[in-house]
């Protein structure tokens, strides 16, 4: 488990506070805003913690996670409340001088805070399980801000360019999300080829489908499944796996899926984020499945052994 995420989340819960005790000492605060301070610290605090073990139940298989919506839902109400409390408070004098300052410093906080328990809510929230969905719909909404935000960074089809998609081809997206690349790789492979997505949950097959009308797409075809396709043997070119391995539970039989439906000469590629480089390979590797070919940025390229 990586426990940075909940420290630096229970870290800023205490800064809330301590700045605005500074701030009181310093005459620009009342002893209401302290009591806020604490309020909001020691529930964000209480938050994280109860997060931690949240986690950690949930590596186990069992709880919800009301503690990772509180974690984020927390300081969503504090970006919103603290200008109206001090535009209440301070009348038309609370964007002036200090209190600015006070005011973005307040804010910055709360949205590094928020930022932070969407990374903690994505360790949890992106876990695909075989017959149960893990991931509420309150976490696909969230899931679905970071991908947006991620792809304007990432340029998938750049990423698509790189692993040698062309026209014609057939490309099985699996963990589809939000079609992050299954969009842009219909594009690249047109009419003749063929974009398969795959995905565990409904919202995002949803999300696929009004995109595909949207853009009048004909060459994709949604596939709603935790993990059996039900494609024929050896009829996809490129497999994609991008950002997606760390959810699946049942990783060998995932791999048996893929190598039953990649062709004798296809590829397939997938990232090792969120994963030790050692187990990564180790799962992608061991057995007669699949050998290692090369790197292409993040996503590392894999064939069929014969």
């Amino acid at each position: 488990m990586n426990e940075k995420k909940y420290v630096i989340y229970i870290i800023l819960s205490l800064v809330y506070p301590i700045i605005k005790l500074i701030y009181y000492i310093n005459g620009f605060l009342r002893m209401r805003a302290i009591l806020y301070g604490l309020i909001a610290g020691g529930i964000t605090i209480c938050t994280g913690i109860f997060a931690i073990y949240e986690y950690k139940k949930e590596h186990k298989g069992a709880g919800k996670p009301v503690g990772h919506w509180l974690a984020a839902l927390i300081p969503l109400m504090i970006i919103v409340l603290t200008p109206l409390v001090m535009m209440l408070e301070k009348g038309s004098q609370w964007l002036q001088g200090e209190r600015l300052t006070v005011l973005i410093i307040f804010e910055v906080l709360a949205i590094a805070q928020f930022v932070t328990a969407i990374l903690m809510f994505r360790e949890l929230i992106f876990k695909r399980g075989e017959d149960k969905l893990m991931m509420p719909g309150i976490g696909f909404v969230i899931m679905k801000t970071v991908l947006t935000v991620r792809n304007i960074f990432r340029k998938p089809e750049k990423t698509l360019r790189k692993i040698g998609l062309k026209k014609g081809q057939i490309m099985l997206d699996y963990g589809c999300g939000i079609g992050s690349f299954t969009i842009p790789a219909s594009q690249i492979v047109g009419n003749n080829g063929v974009i398969h997505a795959v995905d565990i949950h409904p919202l995002a097959i949803k999300t696929v489908k009004k995109k595909i009308k949207k853009g009048a797409f004909k060459n994709i075809k949604t596939i709603l499944s935790s993990r059996n396709t039900g494609l024929p043997d050896e009829c996809v070119d490129i497999v994609l796996l991008y950002d997606v391995l760390q959810m699946i539970r049942n990783k060998e039989k995932l791999l048996e899926e893929i190598h039953r439906v990649v062709k004798p000469d296809g590829r397939f590629f997938a990232t090792s984020e969120h994963l030790d480089m050692d187990e990564f390979m180790n799962i992608l590797t061991k057995g007669k499945l699949f050998t290692l070919v090369g790197q292409k940025g993040k996503l590392f390229e894999f064939k069929k052994k014969r």
